[in-house]
């Protein structure tokens, strides 16, 4: 099978599992968790594309990603922030995470599915949303090189909004490979060890390579 079909069937798979589930329920709350590169935002999109034809007449898809209510970058660079316990507790608005995500349940046409994108959203704060958590699974060092690649093609010779040289560019991917290292990742650990995502996930999918993720627990997919 391609690269292509393998990544289909999976999603396929998920979509329909979704798709059953939302049949019997006022609204179905999922998330998708994950490392940062581990591909969340792209799978989460394909998911949706595939999910909405199957859903009932009227029910409909709301997407979002949680990376929407981080605090800003400059917070997230600034010293308060070295302390990985207090990016862990700090870094997202939970609260607005929450509020979107619940909505308002009367506006809602029955069988929507609301489809969550984000790290960490298996936390207590959050875990009581969802009726279904799917994690995508990468090593931490896979996390990283994705993240500059994907940081270095955004950047495009622009550092803090403004026009950048080489050497500038060069030089703020550095600094954040460092915050990365020393901030970002011990901070994930913390969480990996508070609340163990893998275990915990109802799906667990390895995306280790892009292209063909493997199922490694289905749930009741």
């Amino acid at each position: 099978m391609t690269a292509t079909g393998v990544r289909q069937e999976v999603l396929g798979r998920i979509a329909r599992g979704l798709a059953e589930r939302a049949r019997s329920v006022p609204v179905l709350r999922v998330a998708v968790d994950g490392l940062d590169g581990a591909g969340k935002a792209t799978f989460a999109r394909e998911l949706d594309d595939l999910l909405r034809p199957l859903l009932t007449d009227g029910a409909e898809v709301r997407r979002f990603t949680s990376d929407e209510f981080m605090v800003p970058s400059h917070v997230r660079r600034s010293d308060v922030a070295a302390d990985p316990a207090w990016l862990y507790e700090n870094a997202f608005d939970l609260a607005r995470i929450r509020e979107i995500t619940e909505g308002d349940p009367d506006a809602d046409p029955p069988g929507t599915v609301v489809l969550v994108n984000g790290m960490g959203l298996q936390r207590p704060e959050l875990v009581d949303l969802w009726d279904l958590t799917i994690y995508l699974s990468v090593p931490e060092e896979v996390s990283l090189t994705r993240y500059l690649e994907r940081y270095r093609a955004e950047a495009d010779g622009v550092v803090d909004g403004m026009s950048a040289d080489t050497a500038a560019v060069e030089a703020d991917i550095q600094l954040v490979a460092r915050l990365l290292r020393e901030r970002y990742l011990p901070a994930l650990r913390l969480y990996r060890d508070r609340v163990d995502p893998v275990a915990c996930a109802d799906v667990l999918i390895d995306m280790h390579d892009y292209h063909r993720p493997v199922a490694l627990r289905w749930g009741s997919l």
